[in-house]
């Protein structure tokens, strides 16, 4: 969510430019699988390359230059299925989602002090 902020933040900094939501793509690679997932890019890597577990890791959709790229549902429904607690959506993303479509559905509406205040944002 930090991140989020401060990338949201730094984009205003652009004149013109503001943030008005966030994907989650589902192109991943194994690192990027790791930090959604919470495990550690060593573990999916043995997974992927049946050094753990009983196989079935997803094969990669795409290998650019030695990247190997894979579908992040895949990759969470094999977790699943090892018993991983992986959440379908990541809370975090929908919340940023949704505050910073409120954020931009806000700009330059005559929105009262005490409204903005009552939704935790800040008053300029």
């Amino acid at each position: 969510m930090d991140a989020i902020a401060q990338v949201a933040r730094n984009i205003r900094l652009v004149p013109g430019l503001h943030a008005v939501g966030v994907r989650h793509d589902d192109m991943v690679t194994l690192g990027e699988a790791a930090q959604r997932c919470g495990r550690s890019r060593q573990s999916l890597v043995q997974l992927s390359r049946g050094q753990r577990g009983s196989g079935g890791f997803p094969e990669p959709e795409v290998e650019t230059e030695g990247t190997a790229f894979y579908s992040w549902r895949r990759i969470a429904g094999f977790l699943r299925g090892l018993g991983d607690d992986i959440p379908s959506v990541s809370h975090d993303l929908v919340v940023a989602d949704h505050a910073l479509r409120l954020a931009d559905d806000l700009e330059g509406l005559d929105v009262a002090p005490g409204t903005l205040r009552s939704l935790g944002l800040p008053v300029e």
